[in-house]
Parts: structure tokens; sequence; C-alpha cells
């Protein structure tokens, strides 16, 4: 039970973390806060491999174990996190949880394409479920948003909305490819360093002090091309300390606790469990998004949300 117990703990700091970037987004880039977010986490799991005396732990590890966990970085944080904060700006973070947290699905899939799983019925069943529910979930976006718009413009309006709205669910659904594969790497790569040092727990900061400086430096690329590519338009933009206070604890919630509890996570309960109960993040988001963020959810989005998320457990069970 205590990796069911660190799961739900990394689940809701994530959501947390989530809901308080949400409020950034006004001047910050999903680029830029998953930048920021990486930084602080780099600084916290420096300091943390210090403390207790596992920092020189790393260099024993073998260079193929250290591009295992590069690898799953890519995939889990860089690809997954910066699609999931594009789809949040849209979707709002109970709608993107649900869109992105079919993760456990795709990680299902791709174990029958590549691993020779056997074909499971559930998977159809599962899809289906899925697809009504990101299905409901888009429709049901279109009715929040026209409310506010003239008959004369609802037109246009919908057309570029829905657009919009097709480019953020295809985010949310790379986000999940990205974080079915770093999940099933973490899990390999923790145990791997468990295996090899027998640290235990320490396994996952060891793993962290590996996989955070590596992402730090392309996300610092990235942000550097997103700043060239659009000085001429933010010139005057500066970001208020409210909005450096908010990615900070934001970073220090879902980043310095969450990082280490996901991990962790994924050593001790596995990745099917991780994923399992990350499924239901969605249900966790929507109180904190409503007294937070006041972001409202129609019935009709609601249902869309719960289907999504009977959808994953089908193929989890």
């Amino acid at each position: 039970m205590a990796g069911e117990f660190i799961a739900i703990f990394a689940v809701l700091t994530f959501v947390i973390s989530n809901v308080i970037f949400k409020r950034t987004e006004h001047e910050a880039s999903p680029t830029f806060i998953n930048f920021v977010r990486t930084a602080v986490g780099t600084l916290t799991f420096f300091i943390f491999a210090i403390i207790f005396n596992v920092f020189f732990h790393i260099f024993i590890l073998p260079w193929e174990l250290w591009m295992i966990l590069f690898t799953s970085f890519i995939f889990g944080q860089i690809i997954g996190d910066t699609a999931y904060f594009i789809a949040q700006k849209e979707l709002g973070t109970t709608m993107a949880l649900a869109v992105s947290m079919i993760f456990p699905l795709i990680t299902f899939i791709l174990s029958m394409i590549f691993l020779n799983e056997p074909f499971d019925l559930r998977v159809v069943f599962s899809l289906t479920l899925v697809g009504l529910g990101i299905y409901i979930i888009g429709k049901s976006k279109v009715s929040i948003n026209l409310r506010s718009k003239s008959i004369i413009e609802s037109k246009n309006y919908q057309s570029k909305r829905s657009i919009s709205r097709f480019k953020a669910i295809s985010f949310g659904i790379l986000a999940a490819f990205g974080w079915a594969f770093g999940l099933v790497i973490i899990d390999f790569a923790t145990n791997e360093i468990n295996r090899i040092l027998a640290v235990e727990e320490l396994s996952s900061i060891i793993g962290n002090v590996i996989r955070f400086p590596f992402a730090l430096i392309i996300l610092l690329t990235m942000v550097l091309r997103e700043n060239y590519r659009t000085k001429p338009v933010n010139r005057n933009i500066e970001r208020s300390g409210k909005t450096w206070a908010l990615l900070i604890v934001g970073a220090i919630i879902g980043t310095s606790i969450g990082a280490y509890f996901y991990t962790e996570a994924a050593r001790v309960a596995g990745a099917t469990v991780m994923a399992l109960i990350a499924s239901a993040s969605p249900l966790f988001s929507l109180p904190l998004t409503y007294f937070i963020n006041k972001e409202k959810i129609t019935k009709f989005g609601f249902v869309g949300v719960i289907l999504t998320i009977l959808g994953v457990i089908v193929i989890t069970f």
C-alpha cells in the first residue's frame, strides 16, 4: 500500500502545481513554465543529493543508464509536460488532464505493438469510452465559449475555436504519449539504479540529478529560441513579481516535491499502478480549479471527463 499512497501524493502535487501554473499563463508561455519548474527541480535535487551524500554515486552508473534516464526526461518532461501546458492553456486544467491522462491506455496499446502483448477485447471498449469522452469534452468547450458571442460572430468564432480546440486536444494526446513512454522508462531506470547501488528510495534522487540538468539545457535553448522569435511582439511585456512567485511555488510543489514522489511511486508501485491512480487526476482538479481559478465545467463536459476516466480504468484492471 505504501506505493499507492506515494502515487496519490504524487498526483496531488502534480494537480496543485498545474492549477497554480494556470494563473501565470497571461505572462508565461508553456515552454517558459516548463523551463522554470525544471530549473527549480535541478537545484532541489542537487541539494538533496549533497545532503544525503549520494551525489558522486551518479558517476558509478554506466553511461547506458545515463542515456536511458535522458530519454525518459525527453519523453516525460520535455515532450509530455510542454504539450500538456499548451493543451491546458486552451482547454483548462480539468479538461486537459482528462485528455492527457489516457496514457495508461496508450501504454497498453504500445505494449501490444512493440512487445507482442496479446490482444485484449477491453482495448476496443476502452477506446470507445475514451473517444466518446474526448469528443464530449471538445463539444462542451464550444457551448461554454459561444455563450459570450453574438449570433453574427458565432460562425467565425466557432470555426476558429474548433481549430484551436482540435490543436489543444492533439497536444493533450501528445502529452499522453510522452508520459507513457517516460513512465515505463523511469520504472526500469530507477530499479536499475537501486539494483546497482542498493540505495532504495535514494535511487529516485540520483536518477533526477542525472535527468534534470540535461532537460534544463534543452528547455533553455527552446526558451531562447522562443524569445528570439517573439521579441518584436513581447518587447514591452515583463513578468510581474506575483507571476514569478506563482511559478516558483508551483515548481517547488510539482517538481521539487512532486517529481521525487512520481519517480519513487514508479519504482515502488510500478508504472501500471502509477498510471491508474494518475488517470483520476481530473477529479482531484475539479474543486481546486473552481475555487482557485474560477474555472467552471458544464454537466456535459463533466460527463466527458467521467467517460474518459472510465475508459482508462477499464484497461488497467
